[in-house]
């Protein structure tokens, strides 16, 4: 025999309460803005923690997915509150309680456990791996991971459903609430959005110097002839990526040979010792040879090189400007804390990364000087003199040594 109250109400407006029904909707969808305000100023927070590295710089297509991604998270969160203000407080129309009792539980425990996770998962990468030397986009989230940003949101909502349907008879409500859902989702979508050029802006106009200097070499480059990609050309702005540090290694290498380095490969590394990148080598320290750290050829290697094209070919005189970029690190000034603000961004750099040469190598500065001294007296090459800055010996506290090149010496 069927008893009293075996079949469930249908829900309705008038069983939840006309007052509690809309309140609860109002506070859910408010909840949900300010949330999915939340999730993207963070974003942008979390985003300059990066910048200590390699910034995190998103893409306009990665930048729609997480903006779509919070504004429908935060909607199935905002619904989470809904349904606990909808069924708080003693409501006539449900029998049992303590099926109340378990949807109400269970919506806090599916929307904290759900933000919480979002959350760990979101500050864990920015913090630790996006910042790390040598990340180079390994962990590709809009191609590999796409799924899992379309359902978080999806099983958050009709999780919660789920438990409503415990108590009551939904019928059309679900497919009602799945049209608001996608209305409110994206209208957050278009409104709730953080300014991501704040940050971009900042890391362009900081590199400028470095980008514009790499984009009038690949201009230069087209000219004669030689052409890079794009993914060269993102290669080159990074810093500590693991493409990047590999290619200033690989062209290092390219000068240690016997034969004659290609005009790509010379203007590659032109391009690498303006900008100042490094190899991923470990430091050498004092009990080691300390020349390894020099992160670019030798000059004797470029010396060589120059011997093996014709006067007036384009390689010598890309070959000249590689050393008169070397010269440059080397004579770059000292700039006092108080003088601070009269440089760049690109000279500060320039002038730090000379006390870090001084620190770390020992006979590059000595090889150097050997090499524009023999060039200079050399007056074939009288047309490129003007490159060969002058370069006076600077032993460091005697941190710097000088060695003599052995003219008869062959490449490493």
């Amino acid at each position: 025999m069927l008893t009293k109250g075996f079949l469930k109400p249908e829900i309705s407006i008038d069983k939840l309460g006309k007052s509690q029904f809309w309140t609860g909707t109002i506070i859910g969808v408010l909840i949900a803005f300010v949330l999915s305000y939340f999730f993207n100023y963070s974003r942008e927070s979390l985003r300059m923690i990066t910048f200590m590295a390699d910034p995190y710089i998103l893409t306009e297509k990665e930048f729609r997915l997480y903006d779509l991604f919070f504004a429908s998270f935060a909607t199935s969160l905002g619904f989470g509150f809904t349904i606990i203000y909808w069924l708080r407080g003693r409501n006539n129309s449900i029998k049992k309680r303590y099926l109340k009792t378990f949807t109400v539980s269970n919506a806090w425990l599916i929307t904290f456990v759900a933000l919480m996770l979002v959350a760990r998962f979101g500050s864990i990468l920015p913090i630790i791996v996006f910042g790390l030397h040598r990340y180079d986009g390994h962990l590709d989230l809009l191609n590999d991971f796409w799924l899992m940003f379309v359902l978080i949101p999806i099983y958050v909502f009709f999780a919660h459903w789920n438990s409503i349907r415990m108590i009551f008879r939904t019928r059309y409500w679900v497919l009602l609430s799945v049209v608001f859902y996608i209305l409110t989702t994206f209208y957050l979508y278009k409104t709730t959005y953080a300014d991501r050029d704040i940050l971009n802006q900042s890391y362009y106009t900081q590199n400028k110097q470095r980008f514009d200097y790499i984009d009038s070499e690949l201009d230069k480059a087209k000219k004669l002839g030689v052409f890079f990609s794009d993914t060269t050309k993102q290669i080159l702005r990074k810093k500590y990526a693991e493409r990047t540090t590999d290619l200033v290694l690989n062209l290092k290498h390219a000068f240690q040979t016997e034969k004659a380095v290609p005009l790509d490969t010379l203007i590659l590394e032109k391009i690498v010792i303006h900008n100042m990148n490094r190899h991923g080598l470990y430091f050498y320290g004092r009990h080691q040879d300390r020349d390894k750290n020099w992160s670019y050829a030798l000059p004797e290697n470029i010396y060589y090189q120059i011997l093996k094209y014709d006067i007036n070919s384009v390689e010598t005189e890309i070959l000249f400007e590689i050393l008169f970029e070397q010269i440059s690190l080397f004579t770059a000034p000292h700039i006092n804390w108080d003088e601070w603000e009269k440089y760049t961004d690109y000279e500060r750099e320039k002038s730090y990364f000379r006390r870090n040469l001084m620190y770390s190598t020992e006979t590059i500065q000595s090889r150097l000087i050997q090499v524009v001294d023999k060039l200079k007296s050399d007056k074939r090459y009288e047309k490129h003199h003007h490159l060969l800055i002058d370069i006076e010996f600077d032993n460091d506290r005697g941190r710097q040594k000088y060695y003599l090149i052995d003219e008869k010496i062959y490449l490493d």
